[in-house]
C-alpha cells in the first residue's frame, strides 16, 4: 500500500495531529510544504487550508477526516474508541478543540504573543488580555473531564488528544499558558504523558525531520 502525503507547514497544529495519528498507527507518511494560497494547492483543498493529504489516486482534507481515514484504512492500534460512549466522548472534544479551544488558545493567544513577533509586528496586549480569562476557563473544563479519566474520551489515546496536545504544545511556550497551566494539575500530568509518545517525539516541529 502507497505511503501518505501529507500538505503542509511542520509547524501547523493541524499538519501535527495528522502526522502523530500516522505515527501512532505506524503509517508511513512524508510530509509536503505548500504554499496553500496558491492554485495549484486548490487542487487539492478547494478552500485553501492545511492540511491535505493524498494516498495513491485518492485526495482528502480536513484533519478530523484524514485522522478517522487512517485510522480506518491502514492497520494498527486504533485510535478511535470501540465503546459508543467512549467515542461520542471522542468526537465530542474533536469538536470543541476545533471549534472553541483552537479560536482562543492560538487564534487569540498564540497567535499574538509567538507569532506576531516573528514576523516583525508587536503583539495585541488588549488580544490577550482578553484571551486569558476564556484561557483559564478552558483548561479548566479539560482539567475537570482528565481529573476523571487519563485521556479526553477514556483509558486510551484517542484523535481527541491528537487534535488538543499540539495545541497545547504552543500555549505551554506562552508566559499567559505557563501561568494558566500551573492551575490544573489533571492538564500538566495529561500533557507529560502525551509528550513522552513516540508520536509527539518524532513530530516536534522543532526537530529535524
Amino acid at each position: 500500500m502507497s505511503a501518505l502525503t501529507i500538505y503542509g507547514p511542520a509547524m501547523s497544529t493541524y499538519v501535527r495531529t495528522v502526522r502523530m495519528a500516522c505515527a501512532e498507527k505506524g503509517v508511513a507518511c512524508t510530509l509536503e510544504e505548500v504554499d496553500f494560497r496558491s492554485e495549484a494547492y486548490r487542487k487539492l483543498h478547494p478552500f485553501n487550508k492545511i492540511p491535505a493529504a493524498k494516498h495513491g489516486d485518492f485526495v482528502l482534507y480536513e484533519s478530523a477526516a484524514i485522522n478517522r481515514y487512517v485510522d480506518r484504512a491502514f492497520p494498527g492500534p486504533a485510535l478511535q474508541p470501540a465503546d459508543a460512549k467512549a467515542l461520542a466522548l471522542q468526537d465530542q472534544w474533536v469538536s470543541a478543540i476545533g471549534d472553541y479551544l483552537y479560536q482562543v488558545m492560538i487564534r487569540e493567544l498564540v497567535w499574538q504573543r509567538l507569532v506576531v513577533p516573528m514576523q516583525g509586528g508587536k503583539p495585541n496586549e488588549d488580544i490577550i488580555k482578553a484571551a486569558a480569562p476564556k484561557l483559564d476557563y478552558q483548561l479548566g473544563v479539560l482539567n475537570e473531564a482528565l481529573a476523571q479519566r487519563p485521556y479526553l474520551a477514556g483509558a486510551a489515546c484517542s484523535l481527541a488528544d491528537l487534535a488538543l496536545f499540539p495545541i497545547l504544545a504552543y500555549v505551554r511556550v506562552t508566559p499567559e499558558g505557563q501561568a494558566a497551566l500551573k492551575k490544573v494539575p489533571a492538564v500538566t500530568a495529561w500533557y507529560d504523558r502525551m509528550a513522552a509518545r513516540p508520536s509527539a517525539v518524532a513530530t516536534d516541529p522543532a526537530a529535524k525531520r
